[in-house]
């Protein structure tokens, strides 16, 4: 391959990237906590559900994942009533919300003092303007970890998915990787 072949070659390709829709990227995780929480000492939690209400749908894949990522850090589940460190609780929500993206042909301008009926669009044509909408599915994910005791909360995870799944193996997928990437920052490391 010529080397004005392989520049080709990556200018088309860094274009096909950057036109590549941004939903298909966009994931936000974020984390915060008390700074002064013992979690150190939390071994145990139990489910709470949120006053909240939220998509039961989800609660299926959320349990399940936060229960394996809790595990492997050595907590372990026990009954509302066995006095848990930990209460969990998680909310889903979902908008939808329009992308709008306009195209504009660039002639237009007519009438001017470039030329004749002139300007940058001659002969006084008309411009072309098309708006085209895609909706698109929004969801938030977070899990908060409350003090049982203290009833006070010391863990927030958030999640932000820019384009909700349309699938059920889709939504199963994002939500273990949104509670992957949130529990990865459990517990929270201490800043020296």
């Amino acid at each position: 391959m010529t080397r004005a072949t392989h520049t080709l070659i990556s200018v088309f390709a860094a274009c096909a990237a950057a036109m590549a829709p941004a939903s298909a990227l966009a994931q936000t995780v974020r984390v915060n906590w008390h700074t002064t929480a013992p979690f150190s000492s939390f071994k145990t939690y139990a489910w709470k559900t949120s006053k909240r209400p939220s998509s039961h749908f989800y609660q299926q894949w959320v349990r399940r994942d936060v229960d394996a990522e809790l595990a492997k850090k050595g907590m372990r589940e026990v009954a509302l009533n066995q006095k848990p460190d930990l209460l969990i609780m998680y909310r889903f929500v979902s908008d939808e919300v329009l992308d709008s993206t306009t195209t504009d042909d660039g002639f237009g301008w007519g009438g001017g003092p470039w030329g004749w009926a002139g300007g940058w669009g001659g002969m006084g044509m008309d411009d072309t303007v098309t708006t085209e909408q895609e909706p698109r599915t929004l969801g938030i994910l977070s899990v908060d970890l409350v003090n049982a005791q203290r009833k006070e909360l010391v863990w927030r995870g958030q999640a932000t998915e820019d384009n909700v799944s349309d699938t059920q193996k889709g939504d199963e997928k994002q939500v273990l990787k949104s509670i992957d990437k949130m529990f990865a920052q459990y517990p929270p490391k201490r800043k020296r």
